[in-house]
């Protein structure tokens, strides 16, 4: 299948493609850090008094509370889900654009640490604000840089070239 550009599918979903390789290693370490937050939740839902979730919890001698490492960790994963799947729906659609090799690293590599950095200073080792912010604006920054590269892209090549 060969692209408007040129480009076909296979030279760029390659492993002969070093920004398809990119893409490949940050969303499966992306992936791999929301595991360890949900291993985190279990983790502290064990050491803080066997805190539960739901009322049959209780049936396993769980306490049904909140826990503030609980609470904090979970919301650390859930604000994963609000922007990761994003960046690899994104990520992905941004490699067809036929992007600068360099800036595709560059790019994905820093939301790749923004993110570590936000679940770190989120749930592993409390940071004041505004390390938080920071660490999710850089990655809400280039979700929305991705977006729109993209979207300029399409509109261009997809409907002003024809």
């Amino acid at each position: 299948m060969q692209t408007n550009n040129g480009t076909s599918a296979n030279d760029i979903l390659s492993l002969d493609n070093p920004a398809f390789c990119t893409y490949v290693i940050c969303c499966c370490l992306l992936i791999l850090k929301m595991m360890g937050l949900v291993l985190l939740t279990i983790f502290h839902r064990q050491t803080n008094k066997q805190v539960g979730i739901s009322e049959e919890d209780a049936r396993f001698g769980m306490e049904v509370a909140l826990h503030p490492n609980v609470e904090r960790t979970r919301r650390a994963f859930l604000n994963d889900l609000e922007n990761i799947p994003a960046f690899l729906f994104l990520s992905f659609a941004y490699l067809w654009t036929r992007p600068i090799s360099t800036l595709v690293h560059v790019v994905y590599y820093a939301f790749l640490v923004a993110r570590a950095l936000h679940s770190f200073v989120y749930a592993v080792y409390v940071v004041p604000q505004p390390a938080r912010a920071i660490c999710f604006a850089i990655g809400f920054i280039i979700n929305g840089y991705l977006a729109a590269h993209t979207a300029i892209y399409v509109f261009i090549v997809g409907y002003l070239k024809k």
